[in-house]
Protein backbone atom coordinates (compact mmCIF):
# COMPACT_ATOMS: atom_id res chain seq x y z
CA UNK A 1 0.00 0.00 0.00
CA UNK A 2 1.59 3.19 -1.04
CA UNK A 3 1.72 6.00 1.22
CA UNK A 4 -0.44 9.03 0.47
CA UNK A 5 1.81 12.89 0.12
CA UNK A 6 0.44 14.04 2.88
CA UNK A 7 0.92 10.55 4.82
CA UNK A 8 4.86 11.40 3.55
CA UNK A 9 4.21 15.19 4.82
CA UNK A 10 3.21 14.24 8.38
CA UNK A 11 5.87 11.79 9.03
CA UNK A 12 8.51 14.64 7.91
CA UNK A 13 7.05 17.02 10.52
CA UNK A 14 7.15 13.88 12.96
CA UNK A 15 10.89 13.26 12.23
CA UNK A 16 11.37 17.18 12.87
CA UNK A 17 9.52 17.10 15.91
CA UNK A 18 11.86 13.93 17.28
CA UNK A 19 14.96 16.09 16.25
CA UNK A 20 13.83 18.83 18.03
CA UNK A 21 12.95 16.82 21.00
CA UNK A 22 16.44 15.33 20.68
CA UNK A 23 18.16 18.69 20.49
CA UNK A 24 16.45 19.43 24.11
CA UNK A 25 17.72 16.54 25.74
CA UNK A 26 21.30 16.94 24.77
CA UNK A 27 21.37 20.56 26.16
CA UNK A 28 19.35 18.99 29.45
CA UNK A 29 21.69 16.02 29.90
CA UNK A 30 24.88 18.14 30.27
CA UNK A 31 23.33 20.61 33.01
CA UNK A 32 21.55 17.99 35.07
CA UNK A 33 23.39 14.69 36.14
CA UNK A 34 19.53 13.34 36.94
CA UNK A 35 18.36 13.91 33.98
CA UNK A 36 16.02 10.93 33.01
CA UNK A 37 17.87 9.66 29.82
CA UNK A 38 15.34 6.42 29.31
CA UNK A 39 12.34 7.94 29.79
CA UNK A 40 13.17 10.68 26.98
CA UNK A 41 14.46 7.95 24.36
CA UNK A 42 11.43 6.10 25.39
CA UNK A 43 9.12 9.34 24.75
CA UNK A 44 10.95 9.75 21.08
CA UNK A 45 10.98 5.85 20.23
CA UNK A 46 7.16 6.46 20.90
CA UNK A 47 6.85 9.15 18.95
CA UNK A 48 7.85 7.41 15.55
CA UNK A 49 5.87 4.18 16.47
CA UNK A 50 2.61 5.83 17.25
CA UNK A 51 2.92 7.32 13.52
CA UNK A 52 3.32 3.94 11.81
CA UNK A 53 0.11 3.11 14.32
CA UNK A 54 -1.53 6.00 12.80
CA UNK A 55 -1.06 4.87 8.91
CA UNK A 56 -3.60 1.82 8.36
CA UNK A 57 -4.67 1.64 11.49
CA UNK A 58 -2.19 -0.75 12.26
CA UNK A 59 -1.82 -2.35 16.41
CA UNK A 60 2.08 -2.74 17.49
CA UNK A 61 2.38 -4.81 20.20
CA UNK A 62 5.99 -3.70 20.70
CA UNK A 63 8.99 -1.56 19.86
CA UNK A 64 12.46 -1.55 21.54
CA UNK A 65 16.07 0.04 21.10
CA UNK A 66 18.28 -2.02 21.73
CA UNK A 67 22.48 -1.73 22.18
CA UNK A 68 25.28 -3.79 22.33
CA UNK A 69 27.12 -3.39 25.15
CA UNK A 70 31.13 -2.36 24.91
CA UNK A 71 33.48 -5.77 25.14
CA UNK A 72 30.13 -7.42 23.82
CA UNK A 73 27.77 -9.64 26.09
CA UNK A 74 23.78 -9.46 26.06
CA UNK A 75 21.86 -6.54 24.18
CA UNK A 76 20.38 -4.08 26.52
CA UNK A 77 17.12 -2.23 25.92
CA UNK A 78 17.73 1.49 26.45
CA UNK A 79 14.19 2.60 25.50
CA UNK A 80 10.93 0.69 24.86
CA UNK A 81 7.12 1.37 23.69
CA UNK A 82 4.64 -1.11 25.55
CA UNK A 83 7.35 -3.04 27.13
CA UNK A 84 6.88 -2.23 30.96
CA UNK A 85 6.90 -5.81 31.66
CA UNK A 86 7.09 -7.83 28.58
CA UNK A 87 10.80 -7.01 27.46
CA UNK A 88 10.78 -10.48 25.31
CA UNK A 89 12.26 -10.09 21.50
CA UNK A 90 13.00 -12.21 18.70
CA UNK A 91 17.02 -12.07 18.87
CA UNK A 92 17.35 -13.89 16.01
CA UNK A 93 16.23 -11.07 14.07
CA UNK A 94 18.14 -8.48 15.75
CA UNK A 95 20.97 -10.30 15.71
CA UNK A 96 20.85 -10.54 12.00
CA UNK A 97 19.93 -7.00 11.92
CA UNK A 98 23.31 -6.11 13.82
CA UNK A 99 25.49 -9.00 11.91
CA UNK A 100 25.00 -7.76 9.08
CA UNK A 101 23.98 -4.24 9.35
CA UNK A 102 21.03 -4.02 7.17
CA UNK A 103 17.55 -3.96 8.01
CA UNK A 104 15.23 -7.09 8.28
CA UNK A 105 11.43 -6.70 7.28
CA UNK A 106 8.95 -9.67 7.60
CA UNK A 107 5.69 -9.02 6.68
CA UNK A 108 4.92 -12.41 8.00
CA UNK A 109 7.99 -13.91 9.91
CA UNK A 110 5.75 -17.65 10.62
CA UNK A 111 6.10 -18.27 6.16
CA UNK A 112 9.47 -16.42 6.20
CA UNK A 113 11.90 -19.50 5.15
CA UNK A 114 14.50 -17.36 7.07
CA UNK A 115 13.35 -17.44 10.37
CA UNK A 116 10.13 -19.33 10.52
CA UNK A 117 11.95 -22.34 12.40
CA UNK A 118 12.89 -19.70 15.23
CA UNK A 119 12.24 -20.54 18.60
CA UNK A 120 11.77 -16.74 19.47
CA UNK A 121 8.87 -16.74 16.45
CA UNK A 122 7.46 -19.28 17.60
CA UNK A 123 7.22 -18.53 21.19
CA UNK A 124 6.24 -14.89 20.95
CA UNK A 125 3.63 -15.50 18.12
CA UNK A 126 5.45 -12.90 16.05
CA UNK A 127 3.40 -12.13 12.71
CA UNK A 128 5.41 -8.74 11.24
CA UNK A 129 8.31 -7.34 12.60
CA UNK A 130 10.98 -4.75 11.17
CA UNK A 131 14.25 -4.80 12.72
CA UNK A 132 16.84 -1.68 11.44
CA UNK A 133 20.62 -0.90 12.78
CA UNK A 134 21.55 1.81 14.57
CA UNK A 135 24.79 2.96 12.74
CA UNK A 136 27.38 5.24 13.43
CA UNK A 137 29.87 5.38 11.15
CA UNK A 138 31.12 2.02 10.37
CA UNK A 139 30.36 0.83 14.01
CA UNK A 140 27.07 -0.70 14.67
CA UNK A 141 25.73 0.23 17.53
CA UNK A 142 22.08 -1.83 18.14
CA UNK A 143 19.18 -1.90 16.33
CA UNK A 144 15.63 -0.20 16.53
CA UNK A 145 12.90 -3.65 16.87
CA UNK A 146 9.30 -3.32 16.05
CA UNK A 147 7.07 -6.14 15.65
CA UNK A 148 3.34 -7.05 15.13
CA UNK A 149 1.53 -9.77 16.38
CA UNK A 150 -2.25 -9.16 14.45
CA UNK A 151 -3.03 -9.87 11.12
CA UNK A 152 -4.67 -6.46 10.58
CA UNK A 153 -1.46 -4.89 11.44
CA UNK A 154 1.19 -6.13 8.68
CA UNK A 155 3.87 -4.01 8.06
CA UNK A 156 4.85 -2.37 4.29
CA UNK A 157 8.00 -1.29 2.87
CA UNK A 158 7.43 2.49 3.35
CA UNK A 159 7.16 1.42 7.14
CA UNK A 160 10.84 0.17 7.10
CA UNK A 161 11.82 3.30 5.05
CA UNK A 162 10.29 5.47 7.96
CA UNK A 163 12.34 3.64 10.42
CA UNK A 164 15.63 3.71 8.82
CA UNK A 165 15.26 7.12 8.60
CA UNK A 166 14.45 7.87 12.36
CA UNK A 167 17.21 5.75 13.52
CA UNK A 168 19.96 7.63 11.07
CA UNK A 169 18.56 10.48 13.26
CA UNK A 170 18.38 9.15 17.16
CA UNK A 171 22.34 7.27 16.31
CA UNK A 172 24.02 10.43 16.63
CA UNK A 173 22.56 11.27 19.92
CA UNK A 174 21.94 7.99 21.30
CA UNK A 175 25.61 7.05 21.04
CA UNK A 176 26.38 9.89 23.20
CA UNK A 177 23.91 10.22 25.88
CA UNK A 178 24.35 6.19 26.07
CA UNK A 179 28.43 6.87 26.26
CA UNK A 180 27.61 10.00 28.75
CA UNK A 181 24.94 8.00 30.48
CA UNK A 182 28.36 5.17 31.71
CA UNK A 183 30.19 7.97 32.14
CA UNK A 184 28.08 9.36 35.05
CA UNK A 185 27.71 6.11 36.07
CA UNK A 186 31.58 5.76 36.39
CA UNK A 187 32.18 8.69 37.91
CA UNK A 188 29.49 8.11 40.85
CA UNK A 189 30.97 4.67 40.94
CA UNK A 190 34.07 6.34 41.72
CA UNK A 191 32.99 9.64 43.66
CA UNK A 192 30.84 6.31 46.39
CA UNK A 193 35.05 4.91 46.48
CA UNK A 194 36.19 8.31 47.35
CA UNK A 195 33.43 8.87 49.92
CA UNK A 196 34.18 5.27 51.41
CA UNK A 197 37.81 6.04 50.94
CA UNK A 198 37.27 9.15 53.41
CA UNK A 199 34.75 7.68 55.67
CA UNK A 200 34.79 7.55 59.35
CA UNK A 201 35.54 4.57 59.33
CA UNK A 202 38.51 4.53 57.98
CA UNK A 203 39.98 6.72 59.73
CA UNK A 204 42.30 4.91 62.28
CA UNK A 205 41.27 5.34 65.82
CA UNK A 206 39.83 4.03 68.61
CA UNK A 207 40.87 5.61 71.64
CA UNK A 208 39.13 8.64 74.00
CA UNK A 209 40.78 11.25 72.29
CA UNK A 210 40.15 10.39 68.60
CA UNK A 211 36.12 9.34 70.11
CA UNK A 212 35.56 13.03 71.17
CA UNK A 213 36.96 14.11 67.39
CA UNK A 214 34.66 11.86 65.61
CA UNK A 215 32.10 13.08 67.64
CA UNK A 216 32.81 17.10 66.57
CA UNK A 217 33.63 16.06 63.21
CA UNK A 218 30.09 14.13 62.25
CA UNK A 219 28.67 17.44 63.85
CA UNK A 220 30.63 19.46 61.46
CA UNK A 221 29.69 17.31 58.57
CA UNK A 222 26.13 17.20 58.92
CA UNK A 223 26.15 21.43 59.05
CA UNK A 224 27.88 24.36 55.99
CA UNK A 225 29.67 26.16 58.69
CA UNK A 226 33.22 27.24 58.17
CA UNK A 227 35.45 24.70 60.09
CA UNK A 228 38.88 25.58 61.46
CA UNK A 229 41.45 22.58 62.45
CA UNK A 230 44.64 22.80 64.22
CA UNK A 231 47.52 19.90 64.66
CA UNK A 232 50.54 19.30 64.25
CA UNK A 233 52.06 19.02 60.74
CA UNK A 234 51.45 15.00 59.89
CA UNK A 235 48.67 14.12 62.21
CA UNK A 236 45.89 13.85 59.30
CA UNK A 237 44.24 17.78 58.97
CA UNK A 238 44.02 16.61 55.37
CA UNK A 239 42.05 13.90 55.67
CA UNK A 240 39.46 14.90 58.43
CA UNK A 241 38.71 17.54 56.32
CA UNK A 242 37.92 15.19 53.56
CA UNK A 243 36.04 13.30 55.55
CA UNK A 244 34.05 16.51 57.08
CA UNK A 245 33.46 17.30 53.02
CA UNK A 246 32.22 13.82 51.67
CA UNK A 247 29.71 13.58 54.34
CA UNK A 248 28.63 16.91 54.43
CA UNK A 249 26.03 18.42 52.43
CA UNK A 250 28.09 19.59 49.43
CA UNK A 251 29.96 15.74 49.00
CA UNK A 252 29.07 15.48 45.16
CA UNK A 253 30.38 18.87 44.48
CA UNK A 254 34.44 19.52 44.12
CA UNK A 255 36.89 19.58 46.77
CA UNK A 256 39.95 21.54 45.99
CA UNK A 257 43.05 21.65 48.41
CA UNK A 258 45.27 25.08 48.44
CA UNK A 259 48.66 24.99 50.07
CA UNK A 260 49.00 28.45 51.30
CA UNK A 261 52.47 27.51 52.19
CA UNK A 262 53.96 26.27 48.67
CA UNK A 263 53.49 29.49 46.94
CA UNK A 264 54.79 33.17 46.65
CA UNK A 265 51.99 35.56 47.54
CA UNK A 266 51.23 37.05 43.85
CA UNK A 267 50.94 33.05 42.75
CA UNK A 268 48.79 32.15 45.61
CA UNK A 269 46.39 34.85 45.10
CA UNK A 270 46.30 33.61 41.17
CA UNK A 271 45.54 30.04 42.68
CA UNK A 272 42.92 30.91 45.01
CA UNK A 273 41.38 33.63 43.22
CA UNK A 274 42.33 33.11 39.03
CA UNK A 275 43.92 35.55 37.03
CA UNK A 276 42.68 37.08 33.53
CA UNK A 277 45.22 37.04 30.69
CA UNK A 278 47.95 39.41 30.83
CA UNK A 279 47.69 40.42 34.32
CA UNK A 280 51.49 39.64 35.01
CA UNK A 281 54.18 38.32 33.87
CA UNK A 282 53.79 34.90 32.93
CA UNK A 283 49.90 35.24 32.39
CA UNK A 284 49.86 33.92 29.17
CA UNK A 285 45.82 32.49 29.47
CA UNK A 286 43.04 33.31 31.53
CA UNK A 287 42.88 30.95 34.89
CA UNK A 288 40.25 29.18 37.25
CA UNK A 289 41.14 29.82 41.10
CA UNK A 290 40.46 27.50 43.42
CA UNK A 291 36.99 29.02 44.97
CA UNK A 292 35.42 29.36 41.35
CA UNK A 293 36.43 25.76 40.95
CA UNK A 294 35.23 24.74 43.32
CA UNK A 295 31.75 26.62 43.56
CA UNK A 296 29.42 24.34 45.36
CA UNK A 297 31.78 22.65 46.85
CA UNK A 298 34.40 23.06 49.49
CA UNK A 299 37.95 24.79 49.25
CA UNK A 300 40.52 23.22 51.94
CA UNK A 301 42.98 26.37 52.92
CA UNK A 302 45.82 24.48 54.22
CA UNK A 303 48.57 26.10 56.48
CA UNK A 304 46.34 29.50 56.57
CA UNK A 305 48.89 31.13 58.60
CA UNK A 306 51.41 31.79 56.33
CA UNK A 307 49.45 33.44 53.72
CA UNK A 308 50.66 37.21 53.71
CA UNK A 309 48.76 39.65 55.48
CA UNK A 310 47.49 41.31 52.46
CA UNK A 311 46.03 38.19 51.14
CA UNK A 312 44.31 37.65 54.30
CA UNK A 313 42.55 40.64 54.14
CA UNK A 314 41.20 39.39 50.32
CA UNK A 315 40.09 36.29 51.95
CA UNK A 316 38.59 37.68 54.96
CA UNK A 317 36.44 39.84 52.16
CA UNK A 318 35.51 36.43 50.62
CA UNK A 319 34.54 35.15 53.50
CA UNK A 320 32.39 37.88 54.50
CA UNK A 321 30.40 38.56 51.13
CA UNK A 322 31.05 35.41 49.16
CA UNK A 323 32.93 37.31 46.19
CA UNK A 324 36.37 37.27 44.50
CA UNK A 325 38.08 39.28 42.16
CA UNK A 326 40.31 37.31 39.74
CA UNK A 327 44.05 38.80 39.49
CA UNK A 328 43.87 41.67 36.76
CA UNK A 329 40.03 41.77 36.36
CA UNK A 330 38.37 45.06 38.03
CA UNK A 331 34.89 42.63 38.24
CA UNK A 332 34.08 40.89 41.48
CA UNK A 333 32.54 37.20 40.94
CA UNK A 334 30.14 35.48 43.89
CA UNK A 335 30.81 32.22 44.76
CA UNK A 336 29.43 29.26 47.09
CA UNK A 337 31.79 27.44 48.36
CA UNK A 338 31.95 26.10 51.93
CA UNK A 339 35.84 26.81 53.65
CA UNK A 340 37.87 24.69 55.73
CA UNK A 341 41.07 25.53 56.81
CA UNK A 342 44.00 24.12 58.83
CA UNK A 343 46.98 25.05 60.38
CA UNK A 344 49.75 23.52 62.36
CA UNK A 345 50.46 26.60 64.21
CA UNK A 346 48.37 28.21 67.37
CA UNK A 347 46.46 30.28 65.38
CA UNK A 348 45.11 32.50 68.89
CA UNK A 349 49.27 33.37 69.30
CA UNK A 350 50.08 34.66 66.03
CA UNK A 351 46.51 36.83 65.74
CA UNK A 352 48.08 38.20 69.33
CA UNK A 353 51.86 38.61 68.03
CA UNK A 354 50.25 40.27 64.81
CA UNK A 355 50.89 37.86 62.16
CA UNK A 356 47.26 37.25 61.54
CA UNK A 357 44.23 39.24 61.52
CA UNK A 358 42.43 39.15 64.57
CA UNK A 359 39.27 39.63 62.29
CA UNK A 360 39.88 37.03 60.15
CA UNK A 361 40.68 34.62 62.96
CA UNK A 362 37.40 34.90 64.63
CA UNK A 363 35.53 34.47 60.98
CA UNK A 364 37.58 31.12 60.58
CA UNK A 365 37.39 30.31 64.26
CA UNK A 366 33.14 29.40 64.31
CA UNK A 367 33.65 25.62 64.65
CA UNK A 368 37.42 24.50 65.83
CA UNK A 369 38.22 21.20 65.68
CA UNK A 370 41.96 20.02 67.54
CA UNK A 371 43.56 16.73 66.24
CA UNK A 372 45.87 15.42 69.19
CA UNK A 373 49.37 14.19 68.21
CA UNK A 374 50.04 10.38 67.45
CA UNK A 375 52.10 10.70 71.07
CA UNK A 376 49.40 11.57 73.02
CA UNK A 377 47.13 8.65 71.60
CA UNK A 378 49.82 5.61 72.27
CA UNK A 379 46.60 3.24 72.46
CA UNK A 380 46.06 4.06 68.38
CA UNK A 381 49.73 3.03 67.21
CA UNK A 382 49.19 -0.44 66.73
CA UNK A 383 46.02 0.12 65.04
CA UNK A 384 47.75 2.21 62.84
CA UNK A 385 51.45 0.54 62.44
CA UNK A 386 48.92 -2.54 61.39
CA UNK A 387 46.42 -0.69 59.03
CA UNK A 388 49.95 0.75 57.31
CA UNK A 389 51.75 -2.49 57.09
CA UNK A 390 48.78 -3.69 54.81
CA UNK A 391 49.51 -0.52 52.74
CA UNK A 392 52.92 -0.75 51.95
CA UNK A 393 53.99 -1.54 49.01
CA UNK A 394 55.87 -5.27 48.80
CA UNK A 395 59.46 -4.88 47.25
CA UNK A 396 60.56 -8.08 47.97
CA UNK A 397 59.55 -11.92 46.99
CA UNK A 398 58.49 -12.94 50.81
CA UNK A 399 56.12 -10.38 52.07
CA UNK A 400 56.29 -9.05 55.58
CA UNK A 401 52.77 -9.81 56.87
CA UNK A 402 53.54 -9.19 60.89
CA UNK A 403 55.38 -6.72 63.44
CA UNK A 404 56.47 -8.91 66.27
CA UNK A 405 56.03 -7.74 69.69
CA UNK A 406 58.95 -6.22 70.80
CA UNK A 407 58.77 -4.09 68.03
CA UNK A 408 55.46 -3.08 68.36
CA UNK A 409 56.24 -1.79 72.22
CA UNK A 410 59.09 -0.28 70.25
CA UNK A 411 56.78 1.72 67.73
CA UNK A 412 54.24 2.96 70.78
CA UNK A 413 57.00 3.80 73.36
CA UNK A 414 58.54 6.49 70.39
CA UNK A 415 57.60 10.60 71.03
CA UNK A 416 56.74 10.66 67.40
CA UNK A 417 56.78 14.34 67.37
CA UNK A 418 58.31 15.07 63.61
CA UNK A 419 55.76 14.04 61.71
CA UNK A 420 53.41 12.28 63.84
CA UNK A 421 50.56 9.99 61.69
CA UNK A 422 53.02 10.31 58.39
CA UNK A 423 56.29 9.42 59.90
CA UNK A 424 54.83 6.37 61.51
CA UNK A 425 53.45 5.17 57.84
CA UNK A 426 57.15 6.36 56.75
CA UNK A 427 58.94 3.92 59.55
CA UNK A 428 56.81 1.06 58.56
CA UNK A 429 57.49 1.38 54.87
CA UNK A 430 60.87 1.58 55.28
CA UNK A 431 60.99 -1.12 58.12
CA UNK A 432 59.48 -3.77 55.32
CA UNK A 433 62.09 -3.42 53.16
CA UNK A 434 64.99 -3.66 55.76
CA UNK A 435 63.02 -6.62 57.48
CA UNK A 436 65.00 -9.51 57.05
CA UNK A 437 62.22 -12.29 57.66
CA UNK A 438 58.41 -12.30 57.31
CA UNK A 439 58.22 -9.66 60.30
CA UNK A 440 58.85 -6.15 61.08
CA UNK A 441 61.33 -6.70 64.20
CA UNK A 442 63.68 -4.74 66.57
CA UNK A 443 66.27 -4.82 64.59
CA UNK A 444 64.73 -3.34 61.06
CA UNK A 445 63.05 -0.74 63.28
CA UNK A 446 66.44 0.11 64.86
CA UNK A 447 68.17 0.36 61.07
CA UNK A 448 65.16 2.42 60.06
CA UNK A 449 65.45 4.66 62.60
CA UNK A 450 69.41 5.24 62.01
CA UNK A 451 68.30 5.93 58.31
CA UNK A 452 65.83 8.16 59.05
CA UNK A 453 67.94 10.20 61.46
CA UNK A 454 65.22 9.39 64.05
CA UNK A 455 66.47 11.42 67.67
CA UNK A 456 64.35 9.30 69.91
CA UNK A 457 65.59 6.20 71.82
CA UNK A 458 62.86 4.05 72.13
CA UNK A 459 61.68 5.49 75.81
CA UNK A 460 58.56 7.97 75.77
CA UNK A 461 59.45 8.53 79.09
CA UNK A 462 63.17 9.22 79.33
CA UNK A 463 64.69 12.10 77.15
CA UNK A 464 67.60 11.31 74.86
CA UNK A 465 71.04 11.12 75.87
CA UNK A 466 72.46 13.90 73.99
CA UNK A 467 76.40 15.22 73.37
CA UNK A 468 77.46 18.54 75.13
CA UNK A 469 76.48 21.30 72.89
CA UNK A 470 78.95 22.08 70.99
CA UNK A 471 79.68 26.03 69.20
CA UNK A 472 77.60 26.39 66.15
CA UNK A 473 78.18 29.86 65.56
CA UNK A 474 81.93 32.11 65.47
CA UNK A 475 82.55 35.45 64.84
CA UNK A 476 85.51 36.94 63.14
CA UNK A 477 85.88 39.99 65.79
CA UNK A 478 87.60 41.96 63.03
CA UNK A 479 85.03 41.91 60.31
CA UNK A 480 82.52 42.33 63.24
CA UNK A 481 84.36 45.16 64.86
CA UNK A 482 83.56 47.13 60.98
CA UNK A 483 79.73 46.78 61.47
CA UNK A 484 80.17 49.29 63.51
CA UNK A 485 83.20 51.65 62.36
CA UNK A 486 81.16 52.50 58.93
CA UNK A 487 77.65 53.86 58.38
CA UNK A 488 76.16 50.62 58.15
CA UNK A 489 72.34 50.81 59.83
CA UNK A 490 71.37 48.19 61.77
CA UNK A 491 73.79 46.07 61.89
CA UNK A 492 72.07 43.47 63.67
CA UNK A 493 69.82 42.75 60.85
CA UNK A 494 72.79 42.56 59.05
CA UNK A 495 74.30 39.60 61.10
CA UNK A 496 70.65 38.30 61.49
CA UNK A 497 70.16 37.52 57.27
CA UNK A 498 73.40 36.58 56.75
CA UNK A 499 73.21 33.43 59.22
CA UNK A 500 69.91 33.05 58.47
CA UNK A 501 70.75 33.04 54.54
CA UNK A 502 73.76 30.67 55.23
CA UNK A 503 71.67 28.51 57.49
CA UNK A 504 69.11 27.63 54.97
CA UNK A 505 71.13 27.31 52.42
CA UNK A 506 72.85 24.49 53.88
CA UNK A 507 69.69 22.61 55.02
CA UNK A 508 68.12 23.04 52.02
CA UNK A 509 71.46 21.04 50.65
CA UNK A 510 70.94 18.13 53.11
CA UNK A 511 67.16 18.63 51.75
CA UNK A 512 67.64 18.26 48.53
CA UNK A 513 67.17 21.93 47.83
CA UNK A 514 63.11 21.02 49.40
CA UNK A 515 62.04 24.40 50.74
CA UNK A 516 59.25 22.84 52.82
CA UNK A 517 61.50 19.79 53.65
CA UNK A 518 64.12 22.21 55.05
CA UNK A 519 61.55 24.54 57.00
CA UNK A 520 60.47 20.95 58.38
CA UNK A 521 63.68 20.34 59.36
CA UNK A 522 64.43 23.84 60.90
CA UNK A 523 61.04 23.51 62.85
CA UNK A 524 60.02 26.89 60.79
CA UNK A 525 56.84 27.94 58.25
CA UNK A 526 58.07 27.33 54.74
CA UNK A 527 57.20 31.13 54.70
CA UNK A 528 59.55 32.33 57.16
CA UNK A 529 62.17 30.27 55.30
CA UNK A 530 61.06 31.23 51.65
CA UNK A 531 60.94 35.19 53.30
CA UNK A 532 64.57 35.05 54.78
CA UNK A 533 65.94 33.27 51.67
CA UNK A 534 64.42 35.91 49.62
CA UNK A 535 65.83 38.57 51.45
CA UNK A 536 69.39 37.08 51.64
CA UNK A 537 69.43 36.14 47.96
CA UNK A 538 68.61 39.51 46.99
CA UNK A 539 71.23 41.29 49.30
CA UNK A 540 73.82 39.40 47.87
CA UNK A 541 72.69 39.75 44.48
CA UNK A 542 72.85 43.66 44.74
CA UNK A 543 76.61 43.43 44.60
CA UNK A 544 77.18 40.30 42.40
CA UNK A 545 75.00 39.28 39.73
CA UNK A 546 77.33 36.87 37.53
CA UNK A 547 75.59 33.70 37.87
CA UNK A 548 78.58 31.60 37.99
CA UNK A 549 80.37 33.45 40.32
CA UNK A 550 76.94 34.22 42.90
CA UNK A 551 76.80 30.21 43.12
CA UNK A 552 80.17 29.79 43.91
CA UNK A 553 79.63 31.72 46.56
CA UNK A 554 76.97 30.85 47.90
CA UNK A 555 78.15 26.87 47.36
CA UNK A 556 74.99 26.19 45.44
CA UNK A 557 74.76 24.35 41.83
CA UNK A 558 74.23 26.76 39.40
CA UNK A 559 70.95 25.62 38.01
CA UNK A 560 69.71 24.90 41.40
CA UNK A 561 70.56 28.84 42.05
CA UNK A 562 68.64 29.81 39.01
CA UNK A 563 65.68 27.69 39.99
CA UNK A 564 65.54 29.30 43.27
CA UNK A 565 66.00 32.67 42.06
CA UNK A 566 62.83 32.33 39.58
CA UNK A 567 60.79 31.11 42.35
CA UNK A 568 61.13 33.96 44.70
CA UNK A 569 60.63 36.28 42.36
CA UNK A 570 64.01 37.92 42.44
CA UNK A 571 64.77 38.02 37.98
CA UNK A 572 63.07 41.16 37.64
CA UNK A 573 64.51 42.33 40.12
Amino acid sequence: MALTGRTVWRRQAILGRIQQALNAFMTLQKVDWDYDIRRTLDEILALAVKEIDLEGEKEIERALLLVTPPGGGPLEIRAGYKADEDVAFSHTIVQETITKGQAVFCANAREDPRFCNAESIRSLEVLSCISVPLRAEQDILGAVYVESRSPRSIFVDDDVGFLQEFARAITPYAKTAITYERHVREICKLREEVAQRFSFENIIGRGPAMTRLFDLTRIAAQGDQLVLITGESGSGKELLARAIHYHGPRRNRPFVVVDCSALTEQLLEGELFGHKRGAFTGANTDKIGAFEEADGGTVLLDEISDASKSLQQKLRRVLQEGEIRPVGSPVFKKVDVRVIAATNKDLRREMEEHRFLRDLYFRLNRFPIAVPPLRERPEDIPLLALHFLKLAPQRRAAPVTGIAPDAMQYLVAQRWQDNNVRELRNVIELACDLATGDQIDRDALRRTAALLGSKVNGQADAPALRAPMEELVAIDEGRFDTLFSGDEAKPFRLIEREFMGKVIIATLKRCEWKLRRAARLLGLSPGKVREDLRGYLKAVMASDRDGAALAAKLHMPPAILARKIADLGLEEE
